[in-house]
């Protein structure tokens, strides 16, 4: 979950509620609980912004895709 979270962040390149990665992801996984599960985890890793419902990547994680493309 962690990594599609991070691949739609990337391939859409707009700012996202966590209820539309939730509904998105959990539309082709059906598990919403593990959807905000990841989101927090990636908070925790410093991968993502909180700001209020908006899920940003946070610069380190752009990097890593700059560096990387297609990784994530």
């Amino acid at each position: 979950y962690e990594r599609v979270a991070l691949m739609l962040l990337f391939e859409y390149e707009h700012p996202w509620t966590r209820a539309e990665l939730e509904r998105e992801i959990a539309g082709t996984k059906g598990k919403p609980g593990n959807v905000s599960t990841a989101i927090d985890s990636l908070y925790a890793a410093g991968l993502v912004h909180l700001s209020g419902e908006m899920v940003i990547p946070t610069r380190p994680a752009r990097r890593m895709e700059e560096l990387n493309p297609g990784v994530i």
